[in-house]
C-alpha cells in the first residue's frame, strides 16, 4: 500500500490508514455510492471524506502502474494547486493506492468536510431558479479560466455553495480530471468546458449567456455553439 499523508495531518495517520478497510466494511457515514464511493468520517473533532474510486480496468491498471498518476494522486496534488490559483477546495488530508500482482488496482483519496450545499440542488431542482446565484456560479467558472482551469466535470453537483454576508461562496469538488493551462484557454475550450454543467435547457441557456455576458462575448452566438455541444454531448450519452 502505497501512502501520502499531508504534514498537517501526520498526527492522524493511524486513523488515515485505516479507511481502505473501514470503507471495505461499509463504516463511517456513505454519502454517494455508484461508480465511486464516498463516506465521511469524524476523528480527533476532525471531519474527513475519503473516496474510494472503482477499480480500473486491466488497461487502465497497467496505465496508472507505469505512465499516468492515479486519480487519487491527481485529486490530492489538485487541491493544493487550485488553491494556490484561488480556487476554493477542500484541504487535501491523504491519498492510497494499493497494488496487486505488481499492478495499480485500488486508490482512496481523503479531505476535509467541505459545508455547503451542491448547487443543482439550488438551480436545477426548483421551478424559477434565482439568476443571482446563476450569475454568480458563471462568474466563478469565469474565474476558474481565467486562471487557466479547466475541470474535468464541471457540472452543478461539483459546485458546493454557501450563502455569506458577502455573497455566494463556492468550493469545487471532484477535481480529479482537470486540466490547466498558462493563461486563458481557448474560446473553444472554454465552451466545451460548460457542456457537462446541465441537461436542463432553460438553465443551461441562462448560465452559457451569463458566462458570455461576463466575458464581453456575443450572447447569442455562445449559446447556440453551447446547445449544440450539448446535444453532440447528449446523443452520444443515449449512443
Amino acid at each position: 500500500m502505497k501512502t501520502v499523508i499531508s504534514q498537517q495531518y501526520e498526527r492522524s495517520r493511524d486513523f488515515l490508514l485505516t479507511i481502505p478497510q473501514l470503507m471495505t466494511a461499509s463504516q463511517g457515514e456513505t454519502i454517494y455510492q455508484k461508480r465511486n464511493v464516498v463516506s465521511r468520517f469524524e476523528h480527533g473533532g476532525q471531519l474527513f471524506v475519503a473516496k474510494q474510486f472503482k477499480r480500473p480496468n486491466a488497461f487502465q491498471r497497467l496505465v496508472y502502474s507505469l505512465l499516468r498518476p492515479s486519480k487519487a494522486e491527481r485529486a490530492y496534488r489538485f487541491a493544493a494547486r487550485l488553491r494556490s490559483l484561488g480556487i476554493e477546495t477542500p484541504r487535501e488530508v491523504a491519498y492510497m493506492e494499493n497494488y496487486s500482482g505488481g499492478l495499480f488496482a485500488d486508490s482512496w483519496f481523503v479531505s476535509e468536510w467541505a459545508e455547503g450545499t451542491e448547487t443543482h440542488l439550488l438551480l436545477r431542482e426548483v421551478a424559477d431558479f434565482s439568476h443571482q446565484l446563476a450569475d454568480a456560479v458563471a462568474a466563478y467558472i469565469v474565474k476558474m479560466h481565467s486562471q487557466g482551469v479547466l475541470h474535468g466535470d464541471l457540472n452543478l453537483s461539483n459546485f458546493l455553495c454557501s450563502e455569506t454576508a458577502e455573497g455566494y461562496r463556492f468550493s469545487i469538488i471532484d477535481t480529479n480530471r482537470s486540466r490547466f493551462c498558462q493563461g486563458w484557454p481557448s474560446r473553444k475550450q472554454c465552451i466545451a468546458n460548460l457542456v457537462r454543467l446541465t441537461h436542463r435547457r432553460d438553465l443551461y441557456d441562462y448560465l452559457v449567456r451569463s458566462y458570455a455576458r461576463q466575458r464581453g462575448w456575443d450572447e447569442q452566438a455562445t449559446a447556440q455553439e453551447a446547445l449544440r455541444n450539448l446535444h453532440r454531448f447528449e446523443h452520444r450519452i443515449i449512443k
